[in-house]
């Protein structure tokens, strides 16, 4: 799901309209979207009227449907909106937030209108701006390939992380984790522990 999906969507609890959603809230420690924030008219983008958790959401379709509407007072979290200029830590311009994509209500990439896409791990700060920290050592951020993320870790998130270099670690497989990963192609020969093999 993508952050322009449930932007501008009515926000119904049973069949009574109780305003729009304007963008959403989400930590930036571990990236969990935690609140739709909302007004009551479509108007105010330059306020949050209140704030939804996503633990009320029934159904995102043509609108959204919520099970019921107890406003909550957001705590520790960054707000995201379209539209909102994105800068980097030393006050490059880099565009605007184009989308945001987020899956099982967890942000995964923020995308520009300069047809950038950046990790939500990197973004250090965002509310009428956001802000994106310098890159990560490589390779976090990057993004494993479904088909071997299985091997590292049970999760099903595919960004690495920190924890997920530490697993690698442990089982004796970061050349084989990093290889995996771009810029490498998978389909060149690969000397892995002494073994040759085709294909990692």
């Amino acid at each position: 799901m993508f952050l322009s999906d449930i932007v501008g969507k009515n926000i119904y609890v049973g069949k009574n309209l109780r305003g729009v959603c304007l963008g959403i809230g989400f930590s930036l420690t571990n990236r969990a979207v935690k609140y739709l924030l909302c007004s009551d008219t479509p108007t105010q983008k330059q306020r949050t009227d209140f704030a939804v958790s996503v633990s009320a959401v029934e159904n995102v379709g043509a609108m959204i449907s919520l099970n019921k509407l107890r406003p909550v007072h957001p705590k520790r979290h960054a707000k995201i909106f379209l539209d909102r200029p994105v800068f980097s830590n030393d006050g490059s311009f880099l565009g605007n937030v184009e989308d945001l994509e987020f899956r099982d209500w967890t942000a995964i990439n923020l995308f520009t209108d300069q047809n950038e896409c950046y990790p939500v791990l990197s973004i250090s700060a965002c509310s009428d701006a956001v802000i994106l920290r310098n890159d990560f050592t490589y390779p976090i951020g990057q993004r494993v390939p479904l088909h071997k993320l299985s091997f590292y870790t049970e999760k099903s998130d595919p960004t690495v992380t920190k924890s997920l270099l530490k697993t690698a670690i442990q089982k004796r497989a970061l050349i084989r984790l990093t290889l995996s990963l771009p810029p490498f192609r998978l389909d060149l020969p690969t000397r892995l522990d002494g073994v040759f093999r085709g294909k990692l």
